[in-house]
Parts: structure tokens; sequence; C-alpha cells
């Protein structure tokens, strides 16, 4: 018999390396954005990894295109909005840092 850790998320996550776009504040107010990738996804968050600094607890803006797909250009795909709360900060050997994102909003487009 295999012991198995017990699942604790309230929903089922999927890995897909999905483009994201992300937005936030920081300390002087100004926006920045950046593009990356979510690690995994639920209907309640995603992780994904950040090569800015940012802190837990920080707001957030993100867009993802639920699709890995490439050629032909701009083919149609399901989009993502939310918005959301930093969760966790997970630092990265090569300097980025993982990001688990609680969604206080989100849509599918």
């Amino acid at each position: 018999m295999y012991e198995t850790e017990e699942e604790r998320r309230l929903s089922p996550r999927v890995w897909v390396p999905y483009p994201a776009r992300l937005w936030r504040k920081n300390m002087d107010g100004r926006v920045l954005k950046e593009d990356t990738q979510v690690d995994n996804l639920s209907s309640g968050g995603l992780y994904l990894r950040s090569a800015l600094p940012i802190e837990n607890g920080a707001s957030i803006f993100l867009a993802v295109r639920l699709s890995v797909a490439s050629p032909p250009p701009n083919p149609p795909a399901l989009r993502l909005a939310a918005q959301g709360r930093v969760v966790r900060v997970e630092p990265m050997s090569d300097g980025s840092c993982g990001l688990a994102i609680e969604f206080t909003r989100r849509r599918v487009l």
C-alpha cells in the first residue's frame, strides 16, 4: 500500500505553461508590467514566476492566454483576466521568485 499526502486544495489544478502578463504598482505607485508564464492554474488562483521583486500581500492584475498554440500568428484563444493577491513568495536560485496568487476577481473572455 502506498502512502500519499492528502490534497488540501478545494479545486483541481492543471500544470500548463500558459503565457501571462502581470501588472502591479511598485512602492512609488508606478505600474510595472512583466510577461511571464503560468506554472499551474486552478479556479481559485495560480502559481507563476516573476523576475521582478514583489512582496507578500501585494495586489496584482493579470491576463492569461489559455492556449499554448502559437502558429499561425495570433490564433483565437480564451483569455483569463484576473485581479489577485500574492499569498506566497518563494525566492528562486536564479534571482526570480515564485508567486502563489489567490484570485479576488476573475473573468474568462
